[in-house]
């Protein structure tokens, strides 16, 4: 996390942009939790449901996760409805629907990518 927020610090060191540096040091710390699902911690028939669970961003199907998923996929769902909720006091604009896409197309990619790895 000081690695990520280090980076964001390079991007934009001004104090008015204090927000864009939490919010982006929290993308790249999610990114990086979710990579390593894909990568480390799942089987490909755990990363295929994840992928479903993430992209129909469906909060009740969680229980069909293993633990460690269970957990990410929350602190992706609380982050992005943090993230959604101070982005309309600004912009008056509902982004929820972008932001979830975003993720789900990040998934989709990841489980192309253990696809690929897990080939015999």
């Amino acid at each position: 996390m000081v690695e990520n927020f280090i980076e964001t610090v390079g991007m934009a060191f001004q104090p008015q942009f204090g927000y864009f540096r939490r919010v982006v040091s929290k993308v790249h710390g999610m990114i990086t939790i979710i990579d390593d699902i894909y990568d480390v911690h799942g089987s490909l028939e755990e990363l295929i449901l994840f992928t479903e669970v993430v992209n129909r961003w469906d909060i009740n199907a969680m229980d069909e996760l293993p633990d460690c998923m269970k957990i990410s996929f929350l602190a992706l769902n609380n982050f992005v409805n943090e993230v959604a909720f101070d982005f309309p006091k600004e912009n008056g604009r509902n982004i929820i629907p972008h932001i979830k896409k975003v993720w789900a197309d990040l998934c989709k990619s990841y489980l192309v990518e253990a696809r690929w790895c897990k080939l015999p």
